[in-house]
């Protein structure tokens, strides 16, 4: 069964072709090769089993929550955030992927919300607004 599973998986993603549209202009044809199928079913289940590990990346100061392509990083302080952050891109670079630091925020929650905290930094230095 397992076989069979991992066969129609295989001939799902295999062979995927795009191309762009802008107006009533279109690109050439191009192979997709790699990534999950924009809007299947699928693609979401796929994706996290995919990410999975980044979800067990926790100690009693910090979680992890995913979903679809999202991964919110909750922690107690400071300090245990940028350690999870690193940890994190850490377990990305293994998965050949990277947070993009444009698109990450860091927001400070409870009685000291309007405080200055610790600039969060990714491992090469880009800083989480």
């Amino acid at each position: 069964m397992k076989i069979e599973l991992l066969a129609l998986l295989e001939n799902w993603m295999a062979g995927c072709f795009a191309y762009v549209k802008w107006y009533d202009s279109c690109s050439v044809v191009f192979n997709i090769c790699s990534g999950v199928r924009q809007g299947a079913v699928l693609s979401p289940i796929l994706f996290a089993i995919y990410v999975d590990d980044i979800g067990k990346l926790y100690d009693n100061k910090c979680f992890v929550l995913l979903y679809a392509d999202d991964i919110l990083l909750i922690s107690a302080s400071g300090t245990s955030l940028q350690n999870l952050l690193f940890a994190c891109e850490r377990e990305l670079n293994y998965l050949d992927m990277l947070i993009n630091s444009k698109k990450s925020c860091s927001m400070r929650i409870g009685s000291r919300y309007d405080k200055n905290c610790a600039n969060i930094n990714t491992c090469d230095g880009r800083q989480i607004t």
